[in-house]
């Protein structure tokens, strides 16, 4: 009996330097959340800018966006060419055979060989207001260009911190498995000497199997992520993406937030600018609108009869409104319903930006104060996991204690690493509302 605990002190004596020793060379790097976020720059690695501006050349949504803005340029040159006259050519010819219509009515046929041209000279303002309209889409469809590049850039980022969060924690549980490894070698040797029972053995096997398999779960959701960065960027899916560190918690660059710069409230204005010319343009129809319309060229039948088949015409047109059964009427009330709807619309949704800016700014403060306890988490979970697995080697702990000690070390460290993407996810949130790249 004397003999055993003489050679399990001997044991205790030259595995317990090395145990210390090897755990905090193991988590030595965790404890400094500084340099938590293992991601090697390879040549290909891309930063967070030059991934936005990838994206920004690469991404269909934005070449959508800009023919858009093309379709809405044309549509204004074409609304603003009906301020002048438009000239068409015009001809025809009819034959009127023997049993067809009475040659007192038609002769024998009748040709046409004109130049015709039109233009209103009064329309109570629809061409003003359809040509204003257009104008209007144009700075709408410009918006909806930025907004295009906001969202492209805000998915990016997103992206991009989703991959940091997914590479640490797959370097977390990487170094979990190699701690359990390491101490189960551990276990192993104790046991050979009697200091450990094959249940304790059995019990780490347990968990070094639960974290290898939660390394293959987080190595495909890594995987899976750079395939979706890939994809957003527009490069070739067959090639890996690789995506350069980041500062832990660089929120520094808050922007300035007014809800009157996000571009989709400044769509939503420019869809009640859009309803209101739809006001102005039903009004119009209450109006007396008038036109002049002439032609020029060559009009006659035949058998000839006249000598003057050459000539010109011209034709003064007057349309006044007298009673359309209302229908005018409803017509301007549904428009100004619209307008008030827009109204309400841009009301929620000014409240309803506003809100989310409070509620992201708030987030971004609570976390940013949380990280430093977090960080400090790791350190004492560290020490923690190191006391017990010195107890548990000198024979006064527990192999559960050591165990249990490892699994709260893990979950410092992934606390610390969410944290850190709720950070980095808010001030996301916050450019996007803010209406910045």
């Amino acid at each position: 009996m004397r003999i055993n605990k003489v050679f399990r002190a001997a044991i205790i004596c030259c595995i317990l330097p090395v145990a210390v020793a090897s755990a905090y060379s193991q988590d030595d790097s965790s404890s400094n959340p500084q340099s938590a976020i293992r991601n090697p720059q390879s040549v290909d690695s891309l930063s967070l800018s030059q991934a936005i501006d990838i994206a920004l050349k690469n991404n269909k949504a934005v070449n959508v966006a800009e023919l858009g803005v093309q379709q809405t340029e044309s549509h204004l040159k074409e609304t603003k060419s009906t301020r002048y006259p438009s000239f068409y050519f015009r001809s025809h010819y009819m034959v009127t055979p023997q049993n067809g219509y009475n040659e007192v009515i038609t002769n024998g046929g009748e040709y046409g060989v004109q130049v015709t041209a039109g233009l209103p000279l009064y329309d109570g303002g629809v061409r003003e207001a359809t040509i204003n309209q257009a104008s209007n889409a144009i700075d709408r469809s410009n918006l909806n260009l930025s907004k295009s590049k906001i969202d492209i850039a805000f998915t990016i980022r997103t992206l991009y911190f989703d991959i940091l969060h997914a590479e640490e924690e797959l370097h977390i549980r990487r170094e979990t498995v190699e701690r359990l490894r390491d101490y189960l070698d551990l276990l192993t040797r104790m046991q050979k000497g009697g200091g450990a029972s094959q249940s304790d053995v059995l019990k780490a096997q347990v968990d070094l199997n639960s974290a290898l398999t939660d390394v293959e779960v987080s190595s495909q959701d890594l995987n899976r992520l750079k395939q979706t960065l890939a994809n957003e960027l527009g490069t070739a899916l067959d090639r890996a993406v690789e995506i350069a560190p980041l500062n832990p918690a660089d929120s520094s660059a808050l922007p300035e937030f007014s809800v009157d710069n996000n571009p989709d409230v400044q769509m939503l204005q420019r869809d009640k600018a859009e309803s209101e010319f739809d006001v102005t343009l039903s009004q119009a129809e209450r109006l007396p609108s008038l036109s002049v319309s002439g032609d020029f060229g060559a009009l006659g039948v035949y058998p000839d009869q006249f000598s003057h088949n050459i000539g010109y015409s011209l034709l003064l047109t007057l349309d006044i409104p007298i009673f359309t059964w209302g229908g005018i009427d409803n017509r301007v009330e549904q428009k100004q319903i619209a307008v008030q709807q827009f109204d309400a619309q841009l009301e929620l949704q000014r409240r309803e930006y506003e809100t989310q800016w409070r509620v992201a700014l708030s987030d971004l403060a609570t976390v940013k104060k949380n990280l430093t306890s977090l960080a400090s988490n790791i350190g004492v979970a560290n020490d923690n996991y190191v006391s017990a697995k010195a107890r548990f080697a000198g024979g006064s702990g527990s192999n559960l204690d050591v165990l249990d000690s490892q699994r709260l070390l893990v979950e410092a460290k992934l606390s610390y690493n969410d944290a850190l993407f709720q950070l980095r996810s808010d001030f996301a949130t916050l450019l996007r509302l803010a209406g910045k790249q």
